[in-house]
């Protein structure tokens, strides 16, 4: 996969998000987005350690239940 955005990927990401882009407007934008991904692309997901929700629930009938 490459990592260059073009014309065309922006006309259809803005065209799903329901936003109206200038022509003229579609490269600054084009440009806009390919900055603010590249962090992300750089980025091994295989590299980050997933996290374990904060908090855990019972669903057991019967369980401790303090009135609250």
């Amino acid at each position: 996969m490459s990592n260059e955005i073009t014309v065309d990927e922006v006309k259809r990401r803005a065209q799903a998000a329901g936003v109206a882009l200038r022509e003229d407007r579609l490269e600054m934008v084009r440009g806009m987005l390919s900055d603010a991904l590249a962090p992300l692309r750089r980025m091994d997901s295989r590299a980050v350690r997933g996290l374990e929700p904060a908090t855990t629930f019972e669903a057991a009938p019967g369980g401790d239940d303090d009135g609250r």
